[in-house]
């Protein structure tokens, strides 16, 4: 992350996709004032492999979860893009988005002591979901353990994911998983 652009809306930096910043890299770009990141390249997520396109939309969601927005230009491809509608969208050449971008996280999930609180806003009215299995928990508020291949994950996180899909908190990327809520902490990494 080296070039700093202005924009009408704010400052963003520009950043190759190859790359992505830290959870303590994105905190640190967030407190620099700056608004976001501008991807250099366009990505076609469906034609990428597996890990790479779950690691980018996890990075939308941690881009979100401290005040960041993404601008990127791509397409999903074979990729399901609904369970994603929450983050920034892709645009194409003219710069137009897939969906609109939401304002603020739709959907977001706060850690208490022994369990979770997931906000969801997706459909309109707010709809919260307490979770307080161990598992559950760990697998939402834990940035390494929020976008996992399948085979990587053990019997009872593989349980505990599946939970999660059916209540449209993890989505599959292929033989991936990936978190949806995004970890609002703009303070904290």
């Amino acid at each position: 992350m080296t070039a700093v652009v202005g924009d009408r809306r704010g400052l963003f930096r520009l950043l190759d996709p190859s790359t992505r910043p830290s959870r303590a890299e994105l905190v640190a770009l967030a407190r620099s004032g700056m608004r976001g990141v501008r991807l250099t390249e366009a990505l076609d997520l469906g034609a990428l492999p597996t890990r790479a396109a779950a690691e980018h939309l996890a990075f939308l969601r941690e881009a979100a979860g401290v005040g960041l927005h993404v601008l990127w230009r791509g397409r999903f491809g074979d990729l399901d893009h609904r369970p994603f509608r929450h983050l920034d969208p892709p645009r194409d050449a003219e710069g137009r988005a897939l969906w609109p971008v939401a304002p603020a996280p739709l959907l977001t999930v706060r850690r208490g002591p022994d369990f979770a609180l997931v906000d969801d806003r997706r459909g309109g009215a707010l709809s919260r979901t307490y979770l307080d299995d161990p598992v559950e928990v760990d697998l939402l508020s834990d940035t390494a353990r929020s976008c996992a291949a399948e085979a990587d994950l053990g019997a009872a996180e593989r349980d505990a994911v599946r939970r999660l899909a059916s209540l449209s908190l993890f989505a599959p990327v292929r033989d991936a998983w990936v978190a949806l809520p995004v970890r609002f902490r703009y303070a904290r990494t």
